[in-house]
This record gives structure tokens, sequence and C-alpha cells, in this order.
């Protein structure tokens, strides 16, 4: 059968066997696959896996001859003649071939073997075009395409771009492929149990692995010794020979699609050649790909191998890349099929079947819905005592159809009279409530005050409709004071807790591992339905990669998103994470993936940052979206953020503004609604493994629903007391303007009532309106009662407001009014003097800004550097390091200036662009990263500066020329105002900058600070006047730090000037 004949059949499609697949399922190395990242990584081996080596000349030739001619041809249509009268082909039969008829595709596959292909040129038919539509394509301009290839050499290239990406993957699914060919060995008894346990001694264990990690951990094989087999000292893959150390029993292990196992016996040798040749006769795999062609061949063993699998990869990864030159693949076109086999498949082949069966069969025990909840816990506790009655109601009750309720009686007859109306008056609430939710509210019978209510009482009763309806032959005999009091005999919200925290600690690796499992199925189904490429898949895998081998150097990091909500908060909008929704990202670049647990598209893949909130608006749209990002929240965020996930869709209207004339006031009363309509969202860094903080995230969901819908004791009687202390307040609120003691009993109720409010705003759970309502308690009772303590009080508050690890010992400081005196006469009053300078060369005019001894502040001295700078020192000694703060830039005229002998300039952005100002005391406490350093010999990019293309483009960027130990002259500018960089901001800095090292994380290094004056009348100076000036008076700087931009004057103005950030970071200075 031709090629051509073989690539037009077809096979049907098998369909499934759910029986075996169920069964391969539950094999143990798939239970070791599953949930693991190496089935992500199989999948991204699978993508880059290189294709056959038949299929790839395919392609690149149906490639070459469409750009040659400019249209697709039908390479299996198109055939050339050979004839030969010297050398021709003999046939299986022993005919003898002179003619030979070859298909352009089978032409193309010649080229691997260059001796055979050169010979069917030289036997060719005489030229002619290849096809009636291109006259100009010959079969001499086809041969010669054919040469001129070099497909070999970039299939070669492939294949060790797959090993160098791979090769570790591939040796973990080879190991997996060998235990799992051994089990089943083992299974139907196809080999002996002293095989099998020396088969896993080999690979490096004791017993059968129980987790992958086992896999990778070093392994020693005490009982048996293991070679590879050898070809004419060439290793052999995917073979190895075991020898028992204590007995003759060996064995051949041949990796492949189906593993074998050849046992026999040698008591006398170290291995029997007949048995090892019997067994490689056995797999089809070797007999087709081993070269005999040398002569003559010699088979042996290697040393003994320590790590199996490791030398059994080298082996494999030598052979896929040597079999391109040693394989004769054009030695008959009938094996052309059986040369399509892949050499890098057939070892990992088991391992990658399990894979695809894990994909089809990924589904887990929803381990989730077992998670204990406040109404599935009490239904169980009531349903249990229900049946623990001695009398009364049957026993198989369900606590859900019981419900207990008060029912209003015939008639009512108010207490008093006209004159003497009750002041207080209960009505007992009619609305049902079954036990489990009476055991969560903390049940109290009602009854009723201020009025009598004949024949009305609390019932227990069934209704199979579990919707409440209320009939009297539906009654039980159960007293609603019976289950009061059951209700009060259990501490409901510590035994929730407990259930919780036992679950947890029992199956929060298994609920891990689920959505682990869960996270892997749905990437590789949407690889496979294209919502996922390739780069995007393999993001998700190093993401997952780097969580589990807790890397320190990521390369990606993952953040969960969060909606801005006002959920009661004092202080304005909070943005709690959302564990359903995790972006991955790489550092480096800007494209992300989103994780949309529970959704219909689970992946969703992000070209562009901007392309998140546009996602967003489109999927909040839908209401299934937001209803599933709702069940990865607490419930107490749940009405907020519905209503601001439906106004990022659009489908909630936008609330009217609070003002017309005032719309800055929205961002204030409205502040998550503002944030949303500005597209907004919070991004919480996930620092470990992002299944896990899913799994965290749902643990302390499930303890915050708990605290939020479960009332104790404590809080029936604190709302009982503000109930009791609120009725008071009423009471003596029209006395206490007439009465003075009233005054003093209102007052001690209002202080009475914000105690209560403070122990309900401290009860377990969301407590954020009971915290709202003692602030504005708290200032009620300031502003209105107690206007002098009211500083005292919001102190008070503070401290209840702030975490506990955020409480400290404040350190006691002066007054703030005689420090602001002293600060603002620090730099009004100034006396000029002539003083000579540190190196004591000739005098200077000077000025100080003058210290105070009782806050540590050093004077600072201004020193007038001829008629256009002001150097600032500290008035002890001078610095070694200058920071020059000004404007910058450069005209079409401008020159360059000698950098001065003994001085390093430091610039901090490249020549040309605009530098966004990195402020002062950022450079001066060195955490900025200078972008080139500067000396007389040449220049050196700083430690983040990107590589240059070239030397000139180097030497432009960091100096502005190329000329060594120059720099480009550039015009400096005052940048200092009133408002921006004062003098006094400059005094500080210089001040800070002598400091002791113990206060900082950098050791100082003291430092000057150099500004340009602005005087009328006079021109802006240069670098060179700068330099000239000190020089001219003797004073000489180790370091220069040029803070200025380094822009054309011309392009600033035209708008045409890039701006440059300059990197934030230590950049430490030695002193």
């Amino acid at each position: 059968m031709t090629h051509s004949n073989i690539a037009t059949t077809h096979t049907a499609p098998a369909l499934l066997n759910h029986k075996q697949l169920a069964r391969m399922r539950n094999s143990p190395v798939a239970r070791l696959l599953a949930g693991s990242v190496w089935i992500l990584k199989a999948w991204q081996l699978d993508l880059e896996f290189p294709p056959s080596i038949h299929a790839y000349l395919d392609q690149r030739l149906e490639q070459a001859l469409r750009d040659r001619l400019g249209h697709p041809i039908d390479i299996d249509a198109l055939h050339i003649q050979f004839t030969t009268v010297e050398n021709p082909t003999v046939e299986n039969n022993g005919e003898e071939q002179f003619d030979l008829r070859l298909s352009v595709r089978e032409l193309g596959r010649a080229v691997l073997d260059p001796p055979a292909f050169l010979a069917l040129q030289r036997c060719a038919e005489p030229d002619r075009a290849l096809h009636e539509d291109f006259p100009h394509f010959t079969l001499a301009t086809l041969f010669a395409l054919l040469i001129d290839t070099r497909w070999t050499r970039e299939y070669e290239e492939r294949v060790l771009r797959f090993w160098e990406r791979h090769a570790d993957t591939w040796q973990m699914l080879a190991t997996l492929s060998f235990l799992d060919g051994l089990r089943q060995l083992q299974r139907r008894k196809r080999i002996s149990m002293d095989g099998y346990v020396l088969a896993l001694d080999a690979a490096g264990f004791e017993w059968f692995p129980k987790t992958l990690s086992a896999l990778t951990t070093e392994r020693h094989t005490p009982r048996s010794a293991v070679h590879l087999l050898t070809l004419n000292d060439d290793l052999i893959p995917g073979v190895f020979h075991l020898r028992s150390r204590f007995t003759g029993h060996c064995y051949v292990h041949v990796l492949g699609a189906t593993t074998h196992c050849h046992e026999y016996i040698s008591d006398d040798e170290p291995w029997n050649q007949d048995a090892v040749l019997k067994a490689l006769n056995a797999s089809p795999w070797h007999r087709m790909h081993l070269d005999l062609s040398q002569a003559p061949n010699t088979l042996g063993l290697s040393e003994p191998v320590g790590d199996l699998f490791t030398q059994l990869k080298q082996a494999h990864r030598q052979f896929s890349i040597d079999r391109l030159m040693t394989s004769g693949p054009f030695e008959s076109f009938a094996h052309a099929a059986e040369d399509e086999d892949d050499v890098l498949m057939a070892p990992i082949q088991p391992a990658m079947t399990l894979v695809s069966v894990l994909d089809h069969w990924h589904g887990e025990p929803k381990i989730l819905d077992r998670i204990p909840t406040p109404t599935t816990v009490a239904n169980r506790i009531m349903g249990n005592w229900l049946k623990g009655l001695d009398a009364g109601p049957p026993h198989d009750l369900d606590p859900k159809h019981v419900f207990i309720r008060y029912v209003r009686g015939t008639s009512t007859t108010p207490w008093g009279d006209p004159q003497r109306p009750p002041t207080h008056v209960v009505v007992p609430s009619e609305t049902p409530m079954s036990l489990g939710q009476a055991l969560i509210r903390n049940y109290r019978e009602e009854h009723p005050s201020g009025y009598t209510d004949e024949g009305g009482r609390s019932v227990v009763y069934v209704d199979a409709s579990a919707k409440g309806v209320w009939s009297p032959e539906a009654e039980l005999s159960i007293t609603p004071a019976s289950v009061q009091a059951h209700v009060d005999s259990i501490e409901f919200l510590d035994m929730m807790a407990k259930r919780l925290r036992r679950f947890w600690d029992r199956q929060g690796a298994a609920i891990e591992r689920s959505l682990k499992k869960t996270f892997i199925a749905q990437a590789v189904l949407s690889l496979k339905n294209g919502e996922l490429s390739a780069s995007a898949f393999s993001l998700l895998v190093t993401a997952l990669e780097e969580a589990e081998q807790h890397t320190a150097q990521r390369q990606t990091h993952c953040h969960a998103l969060g909606f801005y909500l006002n959920a009661g908060s004092v202080t304005g909008a909070d943005a709690p994470a959302c564990v359903g929704l995790l972006l991955f990202r790489h550092k480096t670049q800007p494209t992300g993936v989103l994780y949309q647990a529970g959704q219909k598209q689970p992946f969703v893949e992000l070209d562009d940052p901007r392309r998140l909130a546009q996602h967003l608006a489109h999927a909040a749209a839908d209401e299934h979206w937001r209803k599933t990002v709702l069940n990865y929240m607490p419930s107490r965020f749940h009405e907020r953020l519905a209503y601001i996930t439906a106004l990022w869709g659009g489908t909630a209207p936008v609330p009217a503004p609070v003002s017309d004339l005032r719309p800055w006031t929205e961002r204030i009363y409205n502040e998550d609604v503002y944030k949303t309509r500005q597209g907004g969202v919070a991004e919480h860094e996930v620092s470990g493994c992002p299944l896990a903080f899913m799994a965290s995230g749902l643990r302390q969901n499930g303890h915050h629903d708990a605290e939020d819908s479960i009332v104790t004791d404590r809080e029936v009687a604190i709302n009982h007391w503000k109930q009791q202390v609120s009725r008071l307040q009423l009471l003596l609120a029209p006395m206490a303007l007439l009465m003075p003691v009233a005054v003093i009993a209102s007052l001690t109720a209002s202080a009475a009532s914000l105690a209560l409010n403070v122990q309900a705003a401290s009860l377990p759970g969301h407590r954020a309106a009971e915290r709202k309502q003692v602030f504005f308690a708290i200032l009620s009772l300031g502003l209105l009662q107690l206007g002098p303590a009211t500083p005292r009080l919001l102190r008070v508050f503070t401290q209840l407001a702030t975490p506990a690890k955020a409480l400290g010992v404040a350190r006691a400081l002066p007054s703030s009014r005689s420090f602001a005196e002293w600060l603002r006469g620090a730099t009004h009053s100034r006396k000029t003097y002539v003083s000579t300078f540190f190196n004591g060369t000739g005098p200077m005019k000077t000025w100080s800004l003058l210290g105070n001894g009782m806050f540590g502040v050093e004077p600072v001295r201004a020193w007038k550097l001829g008629r256009k700078f002001l150097l600032w020192t500290s008035d002890r000694n001078q610095a070694r390091t200058l920071v020059v703060s000004s404007h910058g830039y450069y005209l079409p005229w401008t020159r360059t200036t000698a950098i001065p002998n003994g001085t390093e300039l430091r610039t901090y952005a490249p020549h040309g662009q605009t530098l966004i100002d990195p402020t002062l005391h950022r450079v001066a406490s060195q955490n900025v990263i200078p972008y080139s350093l500067l000396n007389t010999t040449q220049p050196l990019p700083g430690p983040r500066t990107p590589p240059f293309s070239s030397w000139l483009e180097a030497d432009t960027l960091m100096a502005g020329t190329s000329l060594p130990g120059r720099i480009k002259n550039y015009t400096l500018a005052k940048f200092q105002s009133e408002h921006y960089e004062s003098y006094r901001y400059i005094g500080h800095i210089v001040r800070n900058t002598q400091q002791s090292p113990l206060a900082g994380h950098l050791p100082s290094t003291p430092m000057d600070v150099l500004t340009v004056r602005n005087r009328f009348g006079m021109t802006n100076p240069t670098l060179q006047d700068l330099f000239n000036e000190l020089n001219r008076h003797g004073i000489h700087y180790d370091r220069i730090l040029l803070v200025h931009c380094r822009c054309s004057a011309v392009s600033s103005l035209l708008g045409r000037v890039p701006d440059f950030h300059a990197p934030i970071g230590n950049a430490p200075i030695s002193p």
C-alpha cells in the first residue's frame, strides 16, 4: 500500500469504554497524577511535542512550494519517474526493478538519506515542468530546492528545544509509565513477586509510592544491580537489565506503549545475551529503529546506574537526535507508515493515556457540599432532640417541617386608660420559625406587653410543605418553653466553631486537592476549546509550579480581585478579596489570565490591562455570573456586592447624585459607586498557592457566616438592655428640660447606652452597623452634652476601632505650639555674613538655618557659590557627595564639557528625555537607582538600565556624547519655589543625611545640596559654569548626583519629549 493510500484511509472514531476509563482512573498511578501540576505540564509537553520527521518534512515541503508558486498544490498527485540500468532495486520476491515512480511527498522525505537522494537525482527523467500550470518550475528547480533546504537541521534544533524545556516532565512521565506497566504485570501474574519487588527497587522504591514527591527524591537500589543495554558502546533507549544481588534472577524490562518484562536465570554469567536479544526482538519499536548497519555489532551492558530514569532520559534524548543521522528511512517505501511511529512518545505513552483519562473523568465527590453550615448543623441537633423526646411527636419528624410561632388570640384589651396609656407596648411576631432557625436565632418565647391578648399563645406545629402554614390539627404536644430551654442549654456558636475547625482540619487538604483538580481540568478543557492560547496555558503552568516549589524569585504573580463596597465602614469603601476571581500575570509582560471559579468560561485571557475592566463590565451583565461570584464571598457582603456587580454590568440604575451643586460629594457618600463607575477594582496579592488561598478563603467565609447568623446569649442580653435604656431615655427627655436632676440622669443613661453600643460592636461577626452607631453615639454625647471631652472620647473610639497589633505605646512629644513657632521662624529671618569655607579657601558669603537643641535639630549653612548657585551644607563640615537639584535642558548648539578629575557623576534619566521628579528626599535617602555613572575614563550603566544595541547608543544615552571623559553641557535652571522644595525643605534634607546610621535602613551618607539662584537679568548657568565655580573655590566632591532633566528645549516646546521614571530601589552610596 502506498503512502498516498494510507493518507486517505480514515479510521472510524471509537466509542468510549466507560468501564475501562473508570478502571484506569482508579489505578494507583492515576491517583498519583490527579490534582498534580504534572498534568498541566504533560499537556504543555504535548502542545510543544515535535511531530514525526516525515510529517515535519511534508509540512515544510508544502509550505515551500506554496511560497514559491503562490498557490498550494497536492504533493501526492505529482509523480516523478526514475530509471536506472546499473543499480536496480531488488524486491522481497527477488525480482529486479529498474523503474521507480515516486510522488513529490516521497521525494521530499528522501532528503533524510543524502546518498540515496543524489542517486535519485542522477536517475530522474529528463527535465520538464512539474505542473502544467507552472511551466517555469521544473524538476531541476525542485531538486535544487530540496538540496538547499536545512529542514533536517531545523528539525534537530526543534528536538533539542523540546528536551531543554520538557526533559524533567518526560522523565516523570516515563517513571509513571513504568510504574503503571509494572502494576499491570503484577496484577496479571506476568511477573513474580520477587521480580516486582526488584523492579521497584531498581526504580528506587521500597514499595509502591503514595505521592509524587517520592518520585523526585534521591533513591538507592540496595537489592538489585541495574544496567542499561549498549549497542556498539551506544546506550539503547527504553530498555534496561536488572539482576538481583543475592540470587541469579535477571529481568529485562522494555518500556513502551505496553511494558514487557522478560525473566531468566543466569547463575554463572552476569547476563545472557540470547535472553536479551529475545527481549529486543519481542519489541517492534526496537526492531524498527535500532541501527544495525555497522558490522560487527556488539551488544553489552553499561556500568551500573544509580538514578535509572535519569540515565534512560539521557539515552532517549541522544537517540532521538542521532536517529536523524544513522537511520535509513528510505530503505523501503512500504514501511513509510511504520516510520511514522513517534520515537519520543513510546516510553511515556501509558502516562499520557492516563492524563487523557483524567481529562475525561475529572469529577470528584462534592466535598464543598459537606462543609458544615449553621442551618444543616442546627437541623441535625434539633432533629436529634425531637427523636430523644420520651413521648409526644413521632420519631420520623423532619426538623425543617416543624415550626414555632405566636398565634394571635380572639380579642385584645389595652392596659391603662386614655389618661394613663401604657408606655411600653410589645407585639409578638407572628412569623413562623423552624426549629433550626430557632436554634440559630436563640429563640425566646415572646409575650404581649401593654395589652391583654385573649387566647394568644405560642405553638409548635408541623407543616409538610415547609412553608410554615399553621393549622390547629397540626399542633404538637411540645411546649415553646421546652424549645427555649433546649436552646438555652446549647452554646451554638462555640459548637459551630468547633465543628468547622474539626471539619477543615480533617478535610482541608481534600478540599484543596479537589479545587486543584477542578482548576487543572478546566485549564485543559479551555485549552482544547481554544479559550486559552499556548502562552496563557504556559503562564498557568508556571504559576502553579512556582507556588508548589515555593520559588523565591518568581516569574509570575497572582492577585485576588476585590470590588469596592460600602459595607458599613466609617472610614469609607473596602475591597474584600473574592477568592473566586484570581488574576495571573507575568512580572515582565502585560498579558494575564483571569480565573473565574464556577463560571461557564473559567479562564479569560487578557492581552491588555484595560481588558480586565472591559471583561468585568461584560460578564457582570450575566445574572449567573453575579450569583456565582456571591458564592465565594461571605454573606455579609452579598446585598451590597449584588448591587455593585449589577452596576458593573449596567443592569442596575445609577443612584441619583447626592447634590447637583456639589458633585464632588459623590465620592464621600457613595465611594463604592464612584469607584465602580471609574472602573476601579482592587487587587490583593496572593503569596502562596492560589488554590490553597481559595481553600483558606472558603474556610474563613464559613466562620464569618456562622458568626453573622448565630445569635448568642450575650447578644440577646445586650439587645434587651439597649431597649430598656432607650425607653429610659425617652422618659427622661421631657423631664430634663425642667429638672436638673433629670439632666444628670439623662446623661447617665446616654453613657450607659454608649457602653452597651460598644459592647454590641465587640460581639462576634460583622458589626459594621454597630460600630457606626458607636461612632455617632460618641459624637452625639460629646458634641451635645460633653463638649470639652470630645477629643478624649474620639481617642478612645480610635483605640477601639484599631486592631490590637496596631496598638502601641506612643512616645511623649513636646508641645506642638512651641515646635510650630520655631518652624515658622526658622527661615524667615536670615543674616548674611562672610566666612571661610571648610577647606580654608577664600571668604564666601553665607547664612544659616537656625537649629534647635530641644528638638535635636542642627543648623544648616547656605553658601553663595558665585552669583548663580547656592551650596547647602552642614554647619560642621563639607560632605563628599553633592546633589544638584534643578531643571535641565540642552539646545541644538550646546557643546560638551569635561568631567572633573576624581569625580563621579550620576544621572537619573537618559539623554533626550524628561525626568519625572523622583523627589529630593528619595535621592538623598539612596532610594532612587541612577541611570548611568560617568567618570573620566568610561560611562557605566546603572543597575537596572536595560542593555543597549550598540556602543554609540550607550555613550549617547548615558553621557550625551561619544567622547570619553565628557558630558553634554546642559543648561541649568532654578527648580525650587515657595511651595515646592522650599529652602526649609532643603535644610531638612541636609540635616537628615547627617543623622546616625541607626535611624535608617542604609548607612548614613552625608550629602550637600546645590540649587540654582534666579536673579533678574542673569542668564541660566551650565554644567561647565558649575564645575568652574567649584574649581575656583577649591571645592571637590567625590560624587555629584545630577537630578535634572536631560531633554532638548526645542522638542520639549513641541511636546515630543518622552518621560522617564527613575526606578525606585536601594542604591547605596559609600560614605
